[in-house]
């Protein structure tokens, strides 16, 4: 059995050389299972197109001179609103979803499936022996350990970018004799503090928009293209369900369920996507190196705005990866709206 993402991605692979001609003939004797709430289900279209909206605005902020265009669209003024408002929803949708769990666990007595247990590390050592072919794949009950990692990394990446991205909008904290004073009233150290916040938060936002290209790439073009819609009707068929989540299957199935037949892209389209997000990967890792690891300390005090890069090919690299980005961040918001738009009409009750 393969070891998924969130929204069910096959991370192992599984057969692709199958372009599908027909319908979605993915189903099983045991009907449908939920694999997600409500509340899951709109949490995550609310937090998915926050983020979007935070890329598309913050993205432009950090590099004006690749993305200075969006200025003209939306003029900087309404870029600082806009990524400060939706700053503000993100963090109110996630805290309520965190309350939701917290009641759920304390009155409900609810689990939470995405607590990590001595069962994920059993897994994911006998997950190596297989990647080793040493032994078969092993069974995964509702969120594979591969699931539960993802999620708490994607976790600690919003901690981390909600705290600095706090301390850049505040960051007249920097500049106050009081943090000075704290400093010894050293204000070269408060700028440089400042920047390296600029940095941490560049860095980790970039890092994070490649793991979220990716987490697309698994969902709407492994493991079930062109589009996945698990994430917004809430369930799965129980032939996919048997074929990912065998352990979750099994205790939720009354009766074995038919092959999955889940539609994937021919070798063909799947290689070509594939070279296409590692060339993505390529540049926005180089754009990741030149803006913050390896870059020079802006001249001008409390500059935010990355300086444009002085050679010429680098700055090409700035600008196809980056504008590349704001593609990928357009695509997947409007996969978002979408998927959620059907389910909103009952699409996904029919």
């Amino acid at each position: 059995m393969a070891a998924e993402t969130p929204s069910g991605e096959d991370v192992a692979g599984g057969s692709t050389d199958v372009a599908d001609t027909g319908g979605d003939v993915e189903t099983g004797t045991g009907g449908r299972l939920e694999r997600f709430s409500s509340v899951q289900v709109f949490v995550h279209a609310t937090l998915a197109v926050s983020i979007f909206v935070l890329y598309l605005t913050g993205l432009p902020m950090t590099f004006a001179d690749q993305l200075g265009w969006l200025f003209s669209v939306f003029t900087y003024g309404n870029i600082v609103l806009i990524h400060v408002a939706v700053g503000v929803v993100f963090v109110l949708v996630g805290t309520y979803y965190l309350l939701y769990l917290a009641v759920g666990m304390l009155l409900e007595r609810r689990s939470i499936p995405a607590l990590p247990t001595l069962d994920d590390v059993r897994e994911a050592v006998a997950y190596l022996g297989y990647l080793l072919g040493r032994n078969e794949k092993p069974p995964s009950k509702k969120y594979s350990w591969l699931q539960k990692a993802e999620i708490w990394v994607l976790a600690v990446e919003l901690v981390v970018l909600s705290a600095t991205g706090l301390l850049l909008w505040y960051r007249g904290i920097f500049v106050s004799p009081e943090f000075r004073a704290i400093l010894g009233a050293d204000a070269a150290l408060a700028d440089t503090l400042l920047l390296f916040v600029r940095d941490v938060h560049v860095v980790i936002a970039l890092t994070m928009l490649m793991g979220i290209s990716f987490h697309l790439y698994m969902v709407n073009v492994k493991e079930r293209y062109p589009f996945n819609e698990t994430m917004f009707s809430g369930d799965v068929s129980a032939g996919r369900a048997a074929h990912h989540w065998e352990e979750w299957a099994d205790a939720e199935l009354e009766a074995p369920p038919e092959t999955d037949h889940t539609p994937r892209p021919s070798k063909r389209t799947l290689v070509g996507v594939t070279l296409a997000l590692l060339a993505f990967f390529a540049v926005v890792l180089t754009a990741t190196l030149l803006a913050s690891i390896l870059s020079p300390l802006p001249s001008r005090e409390y500059l935010l705005a990355l300086p444009a890069d002085p050679t010429g090919a680098a700055n090409v690299v700035f600008l196809v990866g980056l504008n590349a980005a704001v593609l990928v961040i357009l695509a997947g918001a409007a996969a978002i709206v979408y998927g959620m738009s059907v389910r909103l009409r009952g699409g996904y009750d029919e």
